[in-house]
């Protein structure tokens, strides 16, 4: 049996100690697996108080302006503020070095490694452009490594949606889970012979005397509702109980279908997309998701109607604008921001950024350096009192009131419109706020660029 979506949200273990990252060196060639240990990083404020004074509100954007193809960014932070608050860091040692795969240099890519999320923070899948698979992980203080099933086809822009371990994979000590990857860049027209949807698996045979269970890499078929297009981008991916949602958009039309993990057939949403680019993870403490937009904003959404075939409409969402960020520092066209969930609320968004500096003989602003920004950000909801009896309210001025009030803990008691339920589509998204905690610069060196966040 499956588990509830609480503990599929993977945030139910307690608060996640460890970031991976995956960098490439361009000189050597190589790529690399690191892990920042957050507890000495030090992302959040650590009380209530501190919180209070010194974290920020994100202001909310009127949905309009946010799908305006023409809105500017709002800067309202000064260059020298920006940077003294985000001192720079320094990238943790390598765990693991990989070169290249030995493949033909003609394939049109840049990237012959790729980094994939697992549901246990300890252990990251490396997928090659030869389709081989390869996990990493620390035992015991020991690096270690095993191999899955090979892919049966090439993903140019592979997507991974990690889908919590059950009942099934915890009595042979399988946390990681099941992986379910399909290609971000899909020809839907071409998935008879190019397979763009695979998931790797932990199962045994059926109906077989034999009780043993092991990877197994399956096929997938794509939305019917595609099968024609020629072309499609797969913009944002969401886990909405024991289905997978995907957002995708061609030429031909665009849709949110949903991907039943049981059965393996899909349902159609609608003829709209997720505000989400990338993936949204589930929040249970407030019944919500939340991601990053195409616009590199913070987003949250109610999408647990989407597996009936519920419209998400204007009042189930939120975006908040990013006015922290000085008009020196760009997003730069490499890299889409990301979220990454650590439970109970709390995300270390990471933006990609340009430094950019005007050019007197050009007469224009050039990008000079590039880095990224590690960010500690909480979504919780301050319109009530919490069970200890302190307010949890607070108002849209920079200031919040953190800790046990509404940082996702326990013994919060805040929600939607007042529905014990968290978001569960009940009523407008009232009091419900994205704060800003602490920041650090990593300033890409030479070469040496992250390529993935995990």
């Amino acid at each position: 049996s499956r588990r509830s979506l609480e503990s599929r949200s993977g945030m139910s273990g307690g608060m996640r100690q460890i970031l991976n990252l995956g960098l490439y060196d361009g000189l050597k060639r190589a790529y690399s697996l690191r892990r920042l240990n957050l507890s000495k990083m030090k992302f959040f404020h650590p009380t209530a108080e501190e919180a209070a004074a010194h974290g920020k509100v994100l202001p909310t954007l009127a949905l309009d302006k946010a799908r305006a193809t023409n809105r500017k960014r709002i800067c309202n932070t000064k260059l020298a503020t920006a940077e003294a608050a985000a001192p720079k860091m320094d990238m943790p040692k390598s765990d693991l070095v990989m070169g290249p795969p030995q493949i033909s240099p003609c394939l049109a890519s840049r990237r012959f490694v790729h980094f994939f999320p697992t549901a246990s923070e300890s252990k990251v899948i490396l997928g090659d452009r030869g389709n081989r698979m390869l996990r990493f992980n620390i035992v015991d203080g020991s690096r270690y490594m095993d191999t899955l099933p090979c892919l049966h086809g090439l993903k140019e822009m592979p997507m991974v949606i990690s889908v919590p371990p059950t009942d099934v994979h915890l009595p042979d000590g399988e946390d990681t889970g099941d992986l379910y990857i399909i290609d971000g860049l899909l020809h839907p027209h071409k998935a008879e012979v190019r397979p763009q949807f695979e998931a790797l698996v932990w199962r045994g045979f059926p109906k077989s005397a034999v009780s043993s269970r092991f990877w197994h890499c399956d096929i997938l078929p794509l939305p019917p509702w595609i099968s024609h297009h020629k072309h499609g981008m797969v913009f944002g991916h969401a886990l909405v109980d024991d289905s997978i949602c995907f957002s995708i958009c061609g030429a031909e039309g665009a849709g949110t279908y949903c991907f039943h993990i049981a059965t393996r057939e899909w349902s159609k949403a609608g003829d709209w997309l997720m505000p989400f680019n990338g993936k949204a993870d589930y929040v249970p403490e407030l019944g919500l998701w939340f991601g990053i937009t195409q616009d590199n904003l913070p987003c949250a959404a109610d999408l647990s109607g989407l597996v009936r075939g519920e419209e998400l409409s204007p009042d189930k969402m939120r975006i908040w604008e990013r006015d922290d960020l000085p008009e020196e520092w760009q997003p730069t066209s490499l890299h889409n921001s990301c979220a990454v969930s650590l439970g109970s609320g709390r995300f270390i968004i990471v933006d990609f950024l340009d430094v950019m500096k005007f050019n007197k003989e050009w007469n224009e602003m050039d990008a000079v350096k590039e880095f990224a920004l590690f960010t500690g950000m909480e979504l919780a909801f301050s319109n009530g009192k919490g069970k200890n009896g302190r307010n949890g309210a607070s108002k849209d001025n920079g200031h919040h009131s953190s800790g046990t009030d509404c940082s996702g803990n326990e013994s919060c008691n805040c929600s939607v419109s007042g529905n014990e339920n968290g978001g569960k589509g009940k009523g407008v998204m009232r009091g419900l706020r994205v704060i800003k905690h602490k920041s650090h610069r990593y300033m890409f060196k030479k070469q040496l660029r992250i390529e993935a966040v995990l």
